[in-house]
């Protein structure tokens, strides 16, 4: 008996110290949807807070992405799968409990879009570093995902992107 109090005490140690998934993807979400709406260059892919929300793999590969000349993997922003944002839409932002999923966690977050619609995302999240960390985004209200994991994908824009820019 006391060794199961003392796992319990530890476990939970553990769980304070490293914050929970639906904690970490609002907290996400309240600064991006803030740092899009107001242009503060905070959600740039290299900022630091940036890093600290979002998977290094991810951030990678949005960059390098971001980098190619005409490309057209990402056809919207990664994060919200929209154009733009309104500050006035910041309150309707909603967070499901996390479920678990292959690699990590998956929740369940509702973006308000205007005229009370709603933009359903899948986010993913993984421990990396001690902490939850975003690593893939999918649009829920129209089953569609931006697809910045698909190799070949990425080697065609970069041909692509090769051919229109030499001479």
């Amino acid at each position: 008996m006391r060794n199961l109090l003392l796992m319990c005490l530890l476990l939970t140690g553990c769980a304070t110290q490293m914050d929970m998934p639906e904690k970490r993807t609002h907290d996400f979400y309240m600064f991006y949807l803030t740092a899009f709406v107001t242009d503060s260059k905070e959600d740039n892919l290299d900022s630091p807070k940036m890093r600290d929300y979002v998977a290094q793999d991810t951030l990678l590969r949005l960059q390098k992405i971001s980098s190619l000349y005409e490309q057209e993997i990402i056809g919207s922003d990664y994060f919200t799968y929209t154009q733009d944002y309104a500050a006035e839409w910041l309150p309707d932002l909603s967070v499901s409990n996390a479920i678990n999923s292959a690699s990590g966690k998956v929740v369940n977050v509702e973006l308000g879009a205007g005229n009370g619609q709603k933009q359903r995302l899948n986010v993913y999240l993984r421990n990396e570093d001690g902490k939850w960390k975003i690593y893939r985004v999918t649009d829920a209200s129209h089953h569609f995902e931006q697809y910045i994991f698909d190799d070949r994908a990425i080697a065609a824009a970069q041909r692509y992107a090769a051919s229109i820019t030499s001479p």
